[in-house]
């Protein structure tokens, strides 16, 4: 009867350990997938309650639309508000489901009162630009540079500092455009991740997955992410990208209470970049993963700290 029980304990414990190994095998693929997998349209989603898709008219600006064509062949929508004499162009990125940008218009309305020019870039696989997957920055950056190709060919831009600011994966886009580009003059990069992979681990580590178990998934996160990007992700990810940017001015900004992209991020950035970028990590109650006050985008000039710190950034380091 023992021998049984034992015989019977061994298959238990064996088929158990196969689940769990199949388990850890399956999660990557699966999680890459669903995040990854077909077009964001906006409006659909009901978990994600920035969803609206803005016009400048309800912002009372007027706007430039445009579908510009990348270089890989991806027609991306763009809009411009433009300022006389700028200070400098901003274009701004947004996030993997939400917001949309069209609520960086908000931005766009407080930058131009403040002498600034604006572009909202629709990157890849969102809205209005074309594509049937969400890249996680692996692709973008050309997305960006069919806006900065259309900024540089403007005699109404000769001349003016070009910065990248964007959110979330937006943060993660505008730090590897950042490393890709030269002709982007300064970077603003909020709640950005250091890699999927490393945002993947961390957030595992929030629910109290065992360490080891953590260790055992990262690797098999990246190789799920090649089998999509390719070569890309060993390179193209921020950890790598803020190595390239020089003696080039950086803003990376955190929330000590995000709960999707954790602060650690934007330490293990700031540690890997060059000793002039600048950290802000904000402490308030209000300020979750969109960084601004109760994630009011749409009316972020009524965010007096966020808008003095981003600004003093731009006077102080871009335009100065």
């Amino acid at each position: 009867m023992n021998k049984i029980i034992k015989k019977t304990a061994a298959m238990v414990i064996i088929a158990l350990a196969a689940i769990f190994v199949l388990m850890l095998l399956v999660a990557p693929p699966v999680a890459v997938h669903l995040t990854t997998n077909g077009h964001v349209d906006y409006g659909v989603i009901e978990d994600h309650p920035l969803q609206k898709m803005y016009t400048s008219s309800d912002f009372v600006l007027t706007s430039n639309d445009m579908i510009l064509t990348t270089e890989d062949n991806y027609e991306v929508w763009a809009s411009e508000v433009t300022v006389e004499s700028p200070k400098a162009v901003i274009i701004y990125l947004s996030g993997i489901r939400q917001p949309s940008v069209t609520y960086f218009y908000g931005h766009a309305k407080w930058m131009k009162s403040e002498g600034y020019a604006s572009f909202l870039l629709e990157v890849r696989g969102h809205g209005n630009s074309s594509g049937d997957r969400v890249c996680l920055g692996y692709e973008e950056a050309a997305d960006v540079k069919a806006v900065v190709d259309y900024i540089k060919q403007q005699e109404r831009y000769k001349g003016v500092p070009i910065v990248i600011h964007g959110v979330s994966m937006g943060g993660a886009i505008a730090i590897n455009s950042f490393g890709q580009i030269d002709e982007i003059t300064g970077l603003i990069a909020m709640s950005a991740y250091s890699s999927f992979e490393d945002v993947v681990v961390d957030t595992m580590k929030q629910y109290n997955i065992p360490r080891f178990i953590c260790d055992i998934e990262k690797p098999l996160v990246r190789l799920s992410l090649q089998t999509v990007f390719g070569d890309k992700v060993n390179d193209i990810k921020p950890i790598k990208q803020v190595e390239n940017i020089g003696e080039r001015p950086a803003l990376f900004i955190a929330s000590a209470n995000d709960t999707e992209v954790s602060y650690e991020n934007m330490n293990r950035l700031l540690k890997a970049a060059p000793e002039q970028c600048e950290g802000w990590l904000r402490e308030s109650d209000l300020a979750g993963h969109f960084i601004i006050l109760n994630h009011d985008i749409e009316n972020v000039d009524l965010d007096t700290e966020y808008c003095e710190k981003v600004l003093s950034f731009l006077e102080n380091k871009v335009v100065h």
